[in-house]
């Protein structure tokens, strides 16, 4: 029985460092997502990859992609929402019915715009947040593993129409054409 503790005692610091900032696995709830995740109703949750090394190593937040952010209002709570909008780009922002610039990064980095992809049941940047900090951001969801007849990976999309400029680049930049 000692063999094992000493296994996990060595194990789980790597197993723990390597949820932390390499790949987890998450349970979606909710229906923000909908259809995207969650797309069997209330029956089953969607359990998903999030890949973090894109966002935490490199930095490299692209529109479409489906994050899995830290509520700005409730710090212990984790969201799922898509990226439409990164800093410099402007959005059409349907709840104020205005555009939206995304402010560029500063001292405290950047900011993107965050919505669910079923806005009757999302709270998120048109309705609660504004602009959240790319700082919330945890990982990209890159795969559903369960319900396995809903497994495979998800789909980088984003309302191109919301769009009004559109900076260049995937992490933005001054860049930007008219949509």
């Amino acid at each position: 029985m000692g063999g094992f503790f000493r296994q996990l005692v060595w194990w789980l610091p790597a197993g723990i460092a390597l949820t932390d900032t390499v790949l987890s696995v998450l349970v979606v709830e909710g229906q923000s997502m909908w259809p995207t995740l969650n797309g069997e109703g209330r029956f089953w949750r969607d359990v998903v990859v999030v890949e973090k090394l894109t966002y935490k190593w490199q930095h490299k937040y692209q529109r479409g992609d489906v994050a899995v952010l830290w509520a700005p209002d409730q710090p212990h709570q984790q969201l799922v929402k898509r990226i439409i909008a990164v800093e410099y780009d402007v959005v059409w922002d349907s709840e104020k019915n205005a555009p939206q610039k995304i402010p560029q990064a500063g001292l405290g980095g950047g900011r993107c715009w965050m919505e669910g992809d079923n806005p009757d049941a999302s709270g998120d940047s048109r309705n609660v947040y504004g602009p959240v900090h790319l700082g919330l951001l945890e990982g990209r969801v890159t795969h559903v593993l369960w319900p396995p007849w809903r497994s495979g990976a998800v789909r980088r999309w984003y309302p191109h129409d919301r769009l009004i400029v559109e900076a260049g680049g995937s992490n933005g930049g001054p860049m930007g054409g008219r949509r």
